[in-house]
């Protein structure tokens, strides 16, 4: 398909490189570090601001910015994220014998069943969770969705009491729904219900706390996405909580558009919704989603490339 402008991105406050170090809230004290791969990293702010994508092919931005304008219920604290460059590289492991990746898979195999029946068993009692930080207030609140860009909004699940608003005040047209059937049954709007109002769904069932999206649904989120950025509507990502399978998706969707590494794109998301869980193996299936947008390019790059004349 031909290529799609990249969306805007807000304009806000002074702009900030990310650097390694440790952040801390406006009391002073220190905070946790909320991405697994991402050593020695805080809270981000609830807003977003980050100067124009560049125009260059390839080129990556060099400064980026943050808006204190949390886009859900309510408004979340300012904070600051900090990324370490190159930290999402994986610990090398020793080699195994045939008998032992056998029994590994299996193990692998048997965690995978026991992870989706404990994330059935736990849905509700963390989706209460998810609630009650979106209602409290100060440190502990949450709110429930961002805006990225002038496009895409993270967030949890899109539920019947949030569809006007982000139909009438969010010009959303387009949901990504990274969650299992059961999941979304009695709490939002089915396919049918969004047809009728007019909004696109795209289901990528990602199974709850131990799921990684598979490349191919990346690439059909980041695709679907693309077609309403051409549009100038907007799309919905979510999962539960919008911390973990959307985000995912959602840095995909930053890679391709701003042409940024996984870091960069993890970092974006962090600083405007702090409480992102990038897991290991979600940060794997996006390291190979970033190598495979580097090889097109260059492949696009050669074709466009106009032999010289002896």
């Amino acid at each position: 398909m031909p290529p799609v402008p990249a969306p805007s991105l807000p304009s806000g406050a002074a702009a900030q490189k990310p650097v390694l170090g440790s952040a801390a809230d406006a009391d002073g004290s220190p905070q946790p570090p909320l991405l697994s791969l991402l050593p020695s990293t805080s809270e981000g702010a609830s807003g977003f601001s980050e100067e124009a994508a560049p125009k260059e092919r390839g080129r990556r931005p060099s400064q980026v910015s943050r808006q204190g304008q949390g886009r859900g219920r309510g408004r979340g604290r300012s904070r600051s994220q900090d990324l370490k460059p190159g930290s999402l590289s994986p610990t090398p492991r020793p080699s195994q014998n045939s008998g032992s990746s056998r029994w590994t898979r299996t193990g692998m195999a048997a965690s995978t069943v026991l992870g989706a029946g404990l994330a059935r068993i736990l849905f509700y009692p963390t989706l209460l969770y998810t609630l009650v930080r979106d209602k409290v207030s100060g440190r502990g609140h949450r709110d429930w969705y961002h805006r990225i860009d002038s496009t895409v909004l993270l967030g949890a699940l899109p539920l019947r009491s949030l569809t006007r608003r982000l139909i009438e005040k969010e010009n959303v047209r387009g949901v990504i729904t990274m969650n299992e059937e059961y999941e979304t049954r009695f709490l939002c709007n089915t396919f049918e219900e969004w047809k009728a109002l007019g909004v696109e769904q795209l289901r990528l069932s990602t199974v709850d706390m131990t799921g990684v999206p598979t490349l191919e649904n990346l690439k059909k989120g980041v695709q679907f996405t693309l077609k309403y950025v051409a549009l100038e509507k907007c799309v919905y990502v979510h999962c539960k909580a919008g911390r973990s399978r959307s985000a995912t998706m959602v840095a995909a969707y930053l890679m391709q558009v701003y042409k940024w590494n996984p870091e960069e794109a993890v970092g974006a998301i962090a600083r405007i919704r702090s409480h992102i869980h990038i897991r290991p193996g979600q940060v794997e299936v996006l390291k190979e989603f970033h190598e495979q947008l580097m090889a097109e390019a260059e492949k696009t790059k050669a074709s466009q490339e106009v032999p010289g004349h002896e």
